[in-house]
């Protein structure tokens, strides 16, 4: 098997994201507010809020793979003050999913639901290292994520030096495969996956969650073309939208915009190609479409004094129609 896992000693990027423009598209809902610090407050230190996120991803056996991993395991446990929560998302790439910004039926280009960012200028470090702000991702021992007859220990990876006011450590697993047992090809989906925290004394004590695993979606599709039409289907859920994700290939290679669509989980979507092309999916000659499903769980965890923590559980399906 082999993995993109980030080692401890070697630096890892954290999503410092560029500032993306939301309001090309009736279907995006706006967030209210602006990233940044929040208020400070008249002679008093700001006080210290905490945010959490335990996010795994699984691809099937079997599925097309395209440049995607097989298994994502990325986690956080940060402690901050001096920032609003958004501003503290954006620094840590955790924005809102596309289920909550985008409405049921609706598609944008993917880079429209990146979380702005405010720019690190000469004048934020600065104020930065007023001490008035801080965001520090603890250290939480080692975490480990168990699917099927698989076990995985989750490598750390150092937040890179980019500005004073942020530090520690996050968690970050990508393979390329699947870990043997975790899935064996022709066997029944996993019903849950386990996580297992060791936790570092009070603030932050050990726990275990078993999240259940999304039911895979079964994704097939076809592009009608005398309709100007994508015509795709799967195994309906219906618990949460489904995140659909477009892009075209030619060669096998990505071409255009990708577009992230949302739908109701209700087992079919059909999209006009000239809307889809006009967003800046390439319709040209010789093009297939690679389509990916995304169904995904979200559990609510308190654990110590990290109240409200999340562990997002996503399963993605993939198939390619088309030439």
């Amino acid at each position: 098997m082999t993995d993109r896992s980030v080692a401890c000693r070697r630096p890892a990027t954290l999503g410092l994201l560029l500032a993306a423009t939301i309001a090309a598209c009736n279907g995006v809902v706006d967030e209210a507010g602006e990233l940044g610090a929040a208020p400070p407050e008249s002679g008093e230190p700001a006080a210290t809020s905490r945010l959490a996120q335990i996010r795994v991803v699984v691809q099937p056996p079997g599925e097309f793979g395209g440049d995607e991993p097989a298994l994502e395991v990325a986690a956080v446990f940060a402690q901050y003050r001096g920032y609003d929560e958004a501003a503290a998302r954006t620094r840590l790439d955790l924005p809102r999913p596309p289920a909550e910004r985008l409405r049921a039926g609706h598609c944008v280009p993917t880079e429209q639901l990146l979380a702005g960012d405010e720019p690190v200028s000469k004048d934020t470090v600065s104020k930065d290292s007023s001490g008035s702000r801080e965001l520090i991702l603890l250290d939480a021992g080692n975490l480990s994520v168990s699917l099927g007859e698989a076990t995985l220990d989750v490598p750390l990876a150092l937040v890179p030096d980019l500005v004073p006011t942020i530090s520690g450590v996050t968690y970050t697993y990508l393979g390329d495969s699947l870990p043997a047992g975790a899935w064996p090809p022709g066997e029944p989906a996993p019903s849950e996956l386990v996580v297992r925290v060791d936790g570092e004394g009070d603030e932050l004590p050990g726990f275990t969650l078993r999240p259940r695993l999304p039911e895979p979606a079964a994704l097939s599709g076809t592009l009608d073309r005398d309709r100007d039409e994508l015509r795709l289907e799967w195994r309906p859920d219906g618990r949460e939208p489904l995140v659909l994700r477009l892009v075209s290939l030619i060669g096998g290679e990505p071409v255009g915009e990708e577009l992230t669509c949302v739908a109701h989980d209700d087992g079919s979507f059909v999209a006009d190609l000239d809307e889809l092309h006009a967003l800046g999916l390439d319709g040209g000659p010789g093009t297939a479409l690679r389509v990916s499903a995304t169904r995904s769980g979200r559990t609510v965890f308190d654990a110590g004094e990290f109240v409200g923590a999340e562990a997002v559980v996503e399963v993605r399906t993939v198939t390619v129609v088309g030439d």
